[in-house]
């Protein structure tokens, strides 16, 4: 991390040196009611302790004496050069934690040199967005209800430039965040005394929150434009669920956009084959980070599963849990083509808004590089499954082609 960024994001407890210390400075500088939709999952959150817990039971079997003096972390995406195997997650209503907290990830995404996943519920349009991102851009939807409001995004992403969608897939209906009932959450915020005294207790929130845009979903606004404030909700929780949506509207949507599409939700082989023949090009093992159904497995745990029962070029991403470099690592050794993070640049941009997501990826990358190097793997493509597994060969040399342009 930068001394400026150093300087910025000092912390009377102690020095920020990981994504654990971000944590604890974005608990430090939010509200609880904020800080509790950021951090907590659903039901008892046993899901979201087992994304986590799971890369701790993975050891890694290092090489010796191999040449690391020259190393890159570098690798593609869907054809997409990245700088890092690491992409920002799709994250909705990050303006609740600053004014301008999606353009700040976006730039900072873009410094870093990997891609960003924009939400559908950001509070800035995808033109915004578009007109800000120096790397890649991609954006994240549902598969609605409604097929006007699908094609009124769709329409406006191609026109943007945007080369890929993220389908979520997961979430027919919002689970229960315990957490947020307690705390009386909703969006808009819901004003309450508790709330109020919570704002008050934290000025420096208060004061990054005033004067952005409205905290509400941006591009639904000009399609329902009289929809504001709590009756855009009631709009979305009426037109933009689905709780029938099946994998022909994945085929639908895979006729209408040209670019690549890239299925978000994935836990069992079964899903992983669906969606790949109803179109996806590439797979996110994901269980939400634990925010919608409790109870499920570990993304990591059903990782190589998917990979195994996939044509090698469908290209497996994997979100949840991922807290260190190490881990991203574990994850490519098992199969992953790269990961996502959600909640820790979230964490950054409490602490510092784009210095701090910036801090958090570099905090990743230098951690990703120094166990290649203590590993014996000076590249990505030389990580192979005998980094967890010896008895299993090594795909040194063979590492998985792109999506992009294979035939389904």
């Amino acid at each position: 991390m930068s001394s400026n960024a150093s300087r910025l994001l000092e912390d009377p407890m102690g020095p920020v040196v990981s994504v654990a210390d971000y944590r604890r400075l974005a608990r430090r500088r939010l509200p609880k009611f904020v800080f509790d939709f950021v951090d907590g999952g659903a039901g008892d959150e046993t899901t979201v302790r087992a994304n986590t817990d799971a890369f701790a039971k993975v050891w890694l079997h290092p090489h010796q004496q191999v040449d690391v003096s020259k190393r890159s972390t570098s690798t593609t995406v869907l054809g997409q050069d990245v700088k890092v195997p690491l992409l920002l997650a799709p994250t909705g209503l990050q303006r609740m934690v600053r004014r301008f907290a999606d353009l700040e990830a976006l730039r900072a995404a873009g410094e870093a040199g990997t891609a960003y996943v924009m939400s559908s519920a950001s509070a800035f349009t995808i033109e915004e967005m578009a007109d800000a991102a120096t790397g890649p851009l991609w954006f994240q939807l549902y598969l609605w209800r409604s097929r006007e409001a699908i094609e009124h995004v769709v329409t406006r992403a191609r026109a943007a430039g945007i080369s890929t969608l993220v389908v979520t897939v997961d979430v027919p209906m919002v689970g229960s965040r315990e957490r947020d009932r307690r705390n009386g959450m909703s969006i808009p915020p819901r004003i309450t005394p508790r709330n109020i005294y919570e704002g008050a207790r934290h000025p420096r929130w208060a004061w990054q929150l005033a004067g952005g845009p409205e905290i509400t979903f941006a591009n639904f606004t000009s399609f329902a434009p009289a929809a504001g404030g709590m009756a855009l909700m009631t709009y979305a929780n009426t037109e933009l669920t689905n709780p029938a949506s099946q994998w022909d509207d994945l085929r639908w949507l895979r006729d209408l956009w040209p670019g690549s599409i890239v299925v978000k939700g994935i836990l069992t082989v079964h899903d992983a084959v669906a969606a790949v023949e109803a179109g996806a090009d590439a797979l996110i093992v994901s269980n939400h980070g634990g925010r919608q159904l409790d109870g499920v497995p570990a993304t990591l745990d059903v990782l190589p599963h998917i990979v195994a029962g996939v044509p090698d070029h469908v290209e497996v991403l994997l979100d949840g849990g991922v807290r260190r470099g190490i881990d991203v690592l574990r994850a490519l050794a098992l199969g992953a083509r790269a990961v996502l993070i959600g909640r820790p640049y979230w964490w950054g941009l409490a602490a510092g808004g784009q210095a701090g997501v910036s801090g958090v990826l570099d905090v990743y990358r230098t951690e990703l590089d120094t166990a290649m190097a203590l590993c014996g793997r000076p590249t990505i493509s030389s990580v192979g499954r005998d980094l967890v597994d010896p008895g299993v060969p090594s795909r040194v040399g063979s590492d998985r082609p792109a999506a992009v342009g294979v035939p389904r």
